[in-house]
C-alpha cells in the first residue's frame, strides 16, 4: 500500500519551481551555478514558488515586491541581514530541505499604505513607508483610528513593520521591534516643537487594528513617499492611511538563528561574546 504522504509530497514537488535574483558579481554568480547544479525542481522565472535572493537585504526586497507570492530564501554574501540570513555554507543543507519539501516558513506581515493625492495609491511595505518635504517644512495633522493626535512639523514621519524597526525607522531613534509582533511604530523626521506644533517627540508603536492618517495642513505639491525601495513624488496630496493589514510575505526560517542572535550579529558582533 502507497503511503499517503508520499504520494502528496510528489504531487507538492511537481508543482514547485524556483528562481534566483542576485547581484553581478563574480561570488555571487558562482553561487547560482551551484544551486542550480544541486536544485532538482525546475527552474522559473515567471510564476516560482521558491525564490533565493543572494547579496543583502536589498535584493531581497526587490525580489519580494517582484514576486509576493512566493516563499523567500536570502543567501548574505557579506554582512548578516535580517532577511538574508543564510550563508553560503548553509546552502547544501537549505536545497537538500526544499528539495525534499520539508522546509520551513514564517509569514511576515506587511504595512498597507493608501495615499489619497492627484490620484488613490496603494502599497505594501516590508519595512517602512516615509512622506518627507526636503524643500520645505511639512506639516500634518496625525489621526489615529480617525481621533485628533498631534499637530506635526519638521521633515517627515516613518511608519515601519516589526522586521522594518531594525532599518531606517533604528536610525531615527526608533526601538527595535521583537519581529513575532504585529504593530507598527510611528517615528519622527527631525520634527519641529513650539507652542504650535507640539509633537510626542517620541517614537509611537500602536498594536494591530490601529489606523494612523496623515493629513496634510496645505497644499503640497513636491511631497515625497517612499515606500521599502519605492520613491514616489506626489502631487496634490491630500492624506495617507497607515496600518497593518492582512498580507504578508513568506520567509524561510533558519532554525540556527532567532531573533536575539540576529541583533547580535547585526549591531553587536564586535562584543556579542560572552566576556
Amino acid at each position: 500500500m502507497i503511503n499517503n504522504d508520499i504520494i502528496l509530497m510528489k504531487v507538492v514537488m511537481i508543482l514547485l519551481s524556483y528562481m534566483i535574483i542576485h547581484k553581478y558579481d563574480e561570488k555571487t554568480l558562482e553561487i547560482c551555478e551551484f544551486i542550480k547544479n544541486k536544485m532538482k525542481i525546475p527552474y522559473n522565472e515567471i510564476t516560482p514558488n521558491i525564490v533565493f535572493t543572494i547579496g543583502g537585504d536589498g535584493t531581497f526586497i526587490r525580489a519580494c515586491h517582484r514576486y509576493p507570492t512566493a516563499t523567500f530564501f536570502g543567501i548574505h554574501t557579506g554582512h548578516l541581514g535580517f532577511y538574508s540570513n543564510y550563508s553560503v555554507e548553509e546552502l547544501d543543507e537549505l536545497i537538500e530541505q526544499i528539495n525534499n519539501g520539508n522546509y520551513k516558513y514564517e509569514k511576515i506581515p506587511l504595512l498597507s499604505v493608501q495615499v489619497i493625492a492627484d490620484k488613490i495609491y496603494n502599497y505594501t511595505a516590508i519595512n517602512e513607508m516615509t512622506i518627507i518635504s526636503p524643500p520645505r517644512t511639512l506639516k500634518l495633522d496625525v489621526y489615529i483610528n480617525d481621533e485628533f493626535f498631534e499637530h506635526f512639523r519638521g521633515t517627515g514621519i516613518c511608519i515601519s513593520t516589526p522586521t522594518g524597526s531594525t532599518a531606517y525607522n533604528k536610525s531615527l531613534g526608533g526601538a527595535v521591534i521583537d519581529h513575532n509582533l504585529k504593530i507598527m511604530q510611528l517615528t519622527e523626521i527631525a520634527g519641529i516643537n513650539s507652542s504650535s506644533y507640539e509633537t510626542i517627540n517620541s517614537p509611537l508603536v500602536l498594536g494591530n487594528g490601529y489606523v494612523v492618517e496623515l493629513k496634510a495642513v496645505g497644499k503640497y505639491n513636491n511631497i515625497f513617499l517612499t515606500v521599502d525601495n519605492l520613491a514616489l513624488e506626489l502631487h496634490s496630496y491630500k492624506s495617507l492611511k497607515a496600518y497593518m493589514g492582512n498580507y504578508f510575505v513568506k520567509v524561510g526560517v533558519n532554525g540556527k538563528l532567532n531573533f536575539i542572535n540576529r541583533i547580535k550579529r547585526s549591531f553587536l558582533d564586535n562584543n556579542s561574546s560572552s566576556q
